[in-house]
């Protein structure tokens, strides 16, 4: 094998970034975040899976906590789940970021996110942006799940003094938005306005 073959996980010469089982921290910035899905729906009382809610079943529940308790079934919540690529001084690969890490950089929980989002979809993909060139100190460990692809992130550090959580400068983003935004949306109904307005005086004028 050549010596300039390219590392990459494949590699049997490369070294693992974790050689045993027990978590290790590393500095390593953030590269880019899969902004398309960072959340997914769970029961509220036990945290199982559930399935996304859709036009029929807008609220989801848990068939096993309901039946325990079905008086009071259990609701469901969504929890982080972020795939997230990031760069040591050796590598650069993807780890996954789940809930109580997540929040570190996002700074609310998933459900005040996917609230916010309904009202600003772009909001995931300009988080995305605002995260993306972020300075981390990052607990990394071997996922429990057998099946699992990623390294799983335990614990997380920003290191810049002058960091704030995504949502903290998604709000600052739209908010400036949002006057002109306004602005726009008030002159487009002023303009269909005045053009039906007049449109109607000449039918009317015609008619007479």
């Amino acid at each position: 094998m050549s010596s300039k073959n390219p590392i990459n996980e494949k590699n049997p010469r490369k070294r693992p970034l974790i050689e045993e089982d027990r978590p290790t921290t590393v500095m390593c910035t953030v590269v880019g975040i899969d902004h398309t899905d960072i959340s997914y729906t769970v029961c509220s009382a036990c945290e199982k899976t559930l399935p996304e809610p859709t036009h029929h079943n807008p609220s989801p529940v848990c068939r096993y906590c309901s039946f325990r308790n079905a008086f009071k079934p259990a609701g469901s919540k969504r929890l982080f789940r972020v795939l997230m690529s990031i760069a040591t001084d050796t590598r650069a690969l993807v780890v996954v970021m789940f809930d109580r890490a997540a929040r570190v950089l996002f700074g609310c929980t998933a459900d005040e996110f996917y609230e916010f989002a309904k009202i600003h979809p772009s909001a995931a993909m300009t988080a995305s942006k605002v995260l993306d060139g972020e300075m981390l100190s990052v607990t990394l460990s071997k996922p429990k799940n057998g099946n699992a692809q990623h390294l799983r992130v335990a614990s997380v550090v920003p290191l810049s003094a002058h960091f704030q959580p995504a949502i903290v400068s998604l709000r600052e983003f739209y908010q400036a938005r949002g006057p002109s935004q306004v602005c726009f949306l008030f002159f487009f109904f002023f303009l269909v306005f005045s053009v039906c307005f007049f449109f109607l005086k000449y039918i009317r004028h015609l008619l007479l």
